[in-house]
């Protein structure tokens, strides 16, 4: 399947295109172990609210093919860190035995390179299943394919929050895996304490904020501390924590450190109304070249804003235009 036909939806808003929200979150529902699932009425609140005023920034995503929503990624960047906390992954796809395609991380790789400054680290959590016996287990199928994919996990006893009550058991097992910039395969005392600040107060903390009642917060806030003191008390005067990840010579090569293509940028500073631009200024050029006079390149400029203003046909265009008109009335001709 061509990575192009795979493409990330952008879901910002909870009253428009409510079918896509409904299939994405219907895939949500399937795949995450429950006790790893947010409430639903949570994540709709926070997508609704994802465009605030925040230093980080929270976004959910379908993962389409063609028109057929496959997949729901949900992430939080954290701007400072430069680091992404991908909360939810997840795939159902019909047409595919097997986990998360290949061609949909490439689209998601593609949006983040667009988007994002290079050098970023990801993280993400495998949480693992609990047994007839009471044994919490790897999910060993989804830890290697993510290996295959280049994720490394980290050598860390790793816990996540409770996420469904605040009573009883504060946290549960997960495996913690990580992409590193440079293919880097060892994780520092300084970025792992920095991981988990970010994940549980950047992250679980302000998530839980809005639905808590004062009281229930302090609460809220008081376990995430004891949990993230009990977590750094395993990093001590450790430098670095190491990785596993796999071994094999055709591991698939995502999320290189390469910048941005030329097309995002110019998307980026022109907007999609570029080839309209152009198109524009090749007219132009022409009837300049035709004219002959090289002194047509001084009222050129003036030329290319008025016909862009007319084809724009806003009301920001059409000020431009009287400005523009004004300032050529007022322009006196030169005396022979």
């Amino acid at each position: 399947m061509s990575t192009k036909t795979f493409e990330l939806k952008a879901i910002e808003r909870t009253d428009r295109a409510q079918a896509r929200l409904n299939s994405a979150l219907s895939i949500y529902r399937e795949t995450i172990l429950p006790e790893a699932q947010n409430p639903e009425r949570q994540i709709i609140y926070w997508i609704d609210h994802s465009k605030d005023a925040l230093t980080d920034e929270f976004r959910c995503f379908a993962i389409q093919r063609g028109l057929e929503v496959i997949g729901y990624l949900q992430y939080s960047y954290f701007r400072e860190e430069h680091i992404f906390f991908f909360e939810y992954l997840c795939i159902r796809d019909s047409r595919r035995v097997g986990l998360l395609p290949s061609a949909a991380l490439k689209a998601i790789e593609r949006f983040l390179v667009d988007n994002y400054r290079a050098d970023f680290t990801i993280v993400f959590e495998c949480a693992r299943k609990k047994d007839s016996v009471g044994n919490w287990l790897k999910d060993t199928k989804l830890v290697d394919y993510f290996q295959h994919l280049g994720f490394r996990v980290v050598s860390f006893d790793y816990q996540y929050p409770i996420l469904q009550s605040f009573d009883g058991a504060i946290s549960y097992p997960a495996d913690l895996m990580v992409r590193l910039p440079g293919d880097r395969e060892t994780v520092t005392s300084y970025e792992m304490r920095t991981i988990l600040r970010c994940i549980y107060f950047k992250h679980y903390l302000r998530w839980d904020r809005p639905f808590l009642k004062s009281d229930q917060f302090k609460e809220r806030e008081r376990l995430i501390n004891e949990l993230y003191t009990r977590q750094i008390s395993q990093i001590g005067s450790k430098d670095n924590f190491t990785t596993a990840g796999s071994k094999r010579r055709t591991i698939i090569k995502f999320f290189a450190d390469r910048g941005p293509s030329i097309r995002s940028l110019l998307v980026k500073i022109f907007g999609p109304k570029l080839p309209r631009l152009l198109l524009v200024i090749v007219v132009l050029l022409m009837v300049q070249w035709l004219l002959g006079s090289g002194w047509l390149l001084v009222p050129f400029v003036l030329a290319v804003s008025v016909v862009y203003c007319l084809a724009e046909d806003t009301k920001s265009a059409e000020q431009l235009l009287v400005k523009i008109i004004a300032k050529l009335s007022r322009a006196r001709p030169l005396q022979s």
